[in-house]
């Protein structure tokens, strides 16, 4: 493709007079290119280039003495001829006078090309971007100069290319008198500019005008050369030249040239190219993050790397405008960042932007640039980058850059949140006061709001003391009186997640009855969400900012602060709509567990429908335009999401004795971690194994049961007693409470052991603020400790109260039986029998098979001391029927 010279190559008089001096005249170029707009920009701006301190890829030579057209010029002083050619018979009338000498004008000398434009072959060799190559790089025009002109034939290279400069009048040692004539007498030669119709006369020749010309003199002096004054119907026709239009309407004696095409401006093309890459990689992140096939993932990274060798070639080879480097700068960091491992090479980028834009003031650019640089180097200092987070925060709230402030200290939050450290959670928590004291200054009521969502989940998640419950739940009211307020009626995210937290809270408590009211006010919530239009695809959502928190600049700053609509904006990023629902059905299902076998198993509905929305997401993935590293982060978010449906439904499976439901999940499960690897967090592996012990123990298969809940993993050294939420220490507390209850049998082999886990058990239970636990450890005590019938009764009396308060029909029917065995046994009463009948009921309630066959033998016991044969014999008869049904090794001997 030809590159002409800008005016196709024609510089009018005044042009050169204005470049005699080699200075570019003022004028402010400002592209408006956008890092993630790149297509924006128009491509066809060729005077908007740049111009740059590094050679052409293309070689340009000097330009040897004046040539024109291929016929070198000679200095010998010469007359300037009028060349008429001769036209062919028949003759003119005789009336007909020849036409009138025809003068050039001086000024039409500038308006004709002084090289020839480069033909196409110029560019023969020139070839597509490949991948993990560099463009070749085009010289283009910039500041306002003319483009420089390349030669069309070979010649030898020079050491280093220099561009031709402008035509000046210093441009060649010929004298511009000697030029002009030169020119004129090569343009005689041409066709006239404007063609007209042939005369038909004989061959005259016409003597010119007597010229006065300057004998060449020995002396060095340059030659020059007068032009006589034309005559007046010559001025005339030199005055009003006729129009260019005319020359359009004689396509037979000389068509049209079609208009040059302009110069690939290929800094624009290169970052053009960037994003076409990028977009064409992030288009099959989702798919390429779940298949995870090579062949795809071979061809996400030949693509991003080819958009990295793009913006890398603009960066490197072109003298960016300031704010078009920066937002290059910042993009090719961030994409090294999330796509590769050379860190170092994204730190030297970011530290370049970052010096750039102190230089030019672009605040907005620089607090993004040191933000991205504070989450890269948590990963492999997380001190350095909390310490440099600080700093950041000092400078900001120095210079009252609210808005800035509010997402630092959000970032220092949310990384201290990321450590198990009690310092680090106490620091959370006080920036999180300092973000809400300054919204509440500035008016930003949905800053506030959702500082005291995070606040309550910073007491959820890490709550040491007793009233952790109670400070969230306070932070949850603080975020509800801001709800009404038409800032958070508008954000479907926030709302969502406020009801979230207070349902944890609820259940934390273990307060069923208001976790279940709570519960159907998010299903009525989701429901009327269901098509609000500030769904996004990524999970993302934005906060607005009040005037008084608006920032210094233009806001150019991508994914941290946004304008819309004349607002500024705080992001977020957070969990889509698909996958929020999943999640709701999740905590629908644990906050029903409780009530899962006498309410219809609603529970195992919610699950059922959780895993069919995951599972439809695993086979057709949405089509979301990510990096393979969030699809990565949500495609692993999404299988552990799952595979805690699966151990739940596995235990709601086990809590009704539907052994063989719960061994087929377990197996789904266990099949699904498979494809997990090392991604398995250690909650889902404990749950599994757990499981795995628990089904083995309910099905007779003691020894298998033992090997489970003895498991290393389930080790209490280790475990901090005062932690609220450790899910990997409860569990291993329940494995320990059911090998007791195996390692209780006298005649076992290994029942000496059982004083030293009972020790360990203690010191972990009774400080224990779950109260699930309490119960089932005073139901152990009271079954082990049994020297003393008054110790026992305590320990009986406090697991009934604590299972009766959580709404455990298992641990409930469980200590009704052991007290109508322990205490009514043998005895003729109305008392024994309302106890046996009891504890029947609470098993039915339970519907546990297993003490369901239990209490109606004991039942039937009681019945026939009472005198009731009849009825006995109907309990026994159903009992035994419910036992047949139990697997063999759980079945009495007939």
């Amino acid at each position: 493709m030809s590159y002409p010279p800008s005016h196709n190559g024609q510089y009018s008089p005044q042009y050169l007079q204005q470049h005699h001096n080699l200075q570019p005249p003022q004028q402010t170029i400002q592209p408006q290119l956008l890092y993630n707009n790149v297509n924006a920009v128009n491509a066809n701006a060729n005077a908007s280039a740049y111009q740059y301190g590094k050679p052409a890829a293309y070689p340009q030579v000097m330009v040897p003495p004046y040539q024109a057209y291929g016929q070198v010029y000679n200095p010998q002083p010469h007359q300037p001829q009028l060349h008429h050619q001769p036209q062919p018979p028949p003759p003119p009338p005789p009336q007909q006078q020849p036409p009138p000498p025809q003068f050039v004008n001086p000024s039409d000398i500038f308006q004709q090309p002084l090289l020839p434009s480069p033909s196409p072959s110029s560019f023969s060799n020139h070839r597509s971007p490949q991948y993990g190559t560099q463009p070749p790089a085009v010289p283009v025009a910039g500041n306002n100069r003319p483009p420089a002109l390349t030669t069309s034939t070979p010649v030898a290279p020079a050491p280093v290319p220099t561009p031709i400069p402008a035509p000046t009048p210093t441009y060649s040692p010929v004298p511009i008198a000697n030029q002009v004539n030169n020119q004129h007498s090569n343009k005689s030669a041409q066709p006239a500019a404007t063609p007209k119709p042939p005369v038909q006369a004989k061959p005259v020749t016409v003597n010119p005008p007597a010229v006065a010309a300057t004998p060449p003199a020995p002396s060095p002096k340059p030659v020059q050369v007068l032009i006589p004054a034309p005559s007046p119907e010559v001025q005339q026709h030199i005055q009003r030249p006729p129009p260019k239009k005319q020359t359009q309407k004689q396509p037979t004696q000389q068509p049209a040239q079609k208009p040059a095409k302009p110069g690939i401006d290929y800094q624009v093309l290169l970052l053009a190219m960037a994003d076409e890459y990028l977009n064409a990689a992030h288009s099959h992140g989702t798919t390429v993050a779940l298949l995870r096939r090579e062949m795809e993932l071979e061809e996400y990274y030949r693509l991003v790397a080819t958009g990295l060798g793009c913006l890398e070639a603009v960066l490197k080879n072109w003298r960016l405008q300031p704010r078009v480097e920066a937002l290059v700068r910042l993009r090719y960091a961030r994409i090294l960042f999330e796509e590769t491992d050379n860190d170092l090479e994204a730190e030297t980028a970011l530290s370049k932007g970052i010096d750039l834009c102190e230089r030019n003031r672009m605040l907005d650019l620089k607090y993004s640039m040191q933000h991205l640089l504070a989450r890269m180097l948590y990963k492999t200092n997380p001190r350095a980058s909390l310490k440099a987070v600080d700093g950041m925060i000092q400078d900001v709230e120095a210079y009252r850059h609210s808005a800035w402030e509010f997402a630092f200290r959000f970032l220092r939050v949310s990384l201290s949140l990321s450590s198990l450290a009690h310092q680090e959670s106490t620091s959370a928590l006080q920036h999180l006061h300092k973000i809400s004291s300054m919204a509440s200054r500035n008016g930003d009521r949905a800053v506030s709001a959702m500082s005291s969502i995070v606040e309550a989940l910073s007491h959820l998640q890490q709550g040491y003391s007793s009233d952790s419950i109670e400070q969230a739940q306070r932070a949850i009211a603080t975020a509800r009186s801001h709800q009404l307020n038409d800032e958070l009626r508008h954000i479907p995210q926030l709302a969502t997640l406020v009801q979230i937290v207070d349902i944890c809270c609820s259940l934390l408590e273990y307060d069923v009855n208001q976790s279940s009211q709570k519960l159907k006010v998010l299903q009525d919530l989701m429901d009327e969400r269901l098509s609000d239009s500030n769904w996004r695809a990524d999970g993302s959502f934005s906060i607005p900012l009040s005037g008084k928190s608006a920032g210094p600049s233009s806001m150019d700053t991508g994914d941290i602060l946004q304008v819309q609509n004349g607002t500024l904006l705080l992001s977020f990023s957070w969990l889509p709509q698909h996958d929020l629902y999943a999640l709701c059905y999740f905590l629908s299902s644990i906050t029903l567990g409780c009530k899962n076998s006498h309410d219809g198993r609603k529970a195992e509905k919610f699950l059922q429908e959780g895993v069919r929305m995951l599972k439809g997401n695993f086979q057709k993935p949405q089509e979301i335009t990510e990096s393979l590293v969030s699809a990565n982060r949500r495609v692993e978010w999404r299988r552990t999401l799952f595979c805690n449906l699966l151990a739940h439904q596995v235990f709601l499976a086990c809590s009704r004795t539907d052994w063989d439901l719960a061994n087929r999940t377990l197996k789904e499960l266990q099949k699904e971690t498979e494809a997990m690897g090392d991604d398995l967090p250690d909650s889902i592996q404990c749950l599994m194994e757990y499981a795995a012990g628990t089904i083995a123990q309910a099905t007779g298969d003691l020894q298998g049961a033992l090997a489970a809940f003895q498991s290393p993993i389930f080790s209490l050294s280790g475990f901090s007693k005062t932690a609220r939420n450790d899910p990997h220490r409860d569990i291993a507390i329940l494995a320990a409470i059911n090998t007791v209850l195996i390692l209780g049998d006298p005649s076992h082999p290994s029942h000496s052991h059982l004083p030293n886990i009972l020790s360990a058990l203690e010191s972990f239970c009774r400080s224990s603020p779950n109260k699930y636990i309490q119960a089932a450890y005073y139901l152990l005590c009271a079954t082990v400790h049994t020297e003393s019938t008054i110790q026992t009764k305590q320990n009986l009396q406090q697991a009934l109260q604590s299972a009766t308060a959580i709404g455990n029909s298992q641990i409930t029917c469980i200590t009704l039986t052991f007290m109508s065995w322990k205490y009514f046994r043998g005895v003729v009463g109305e008392q024994a029998e309302k106890s046996a009948r009891a504890s029947r009921a609470m098993a039915g309630k339970a519907s546990d098979r297993l003490w369901v066959s239990v209490t109606d033998e004991m039942l039937a016991e009681t019945l026939e001391r009472q005198g009731k044969g009849e009825e006995a014999n109907g309990v026994r008869e159903e009992g035994n029927r419910v036992m047949m049904s139990l697997p063999p090794a759980l079945r009495r001997p007939a």
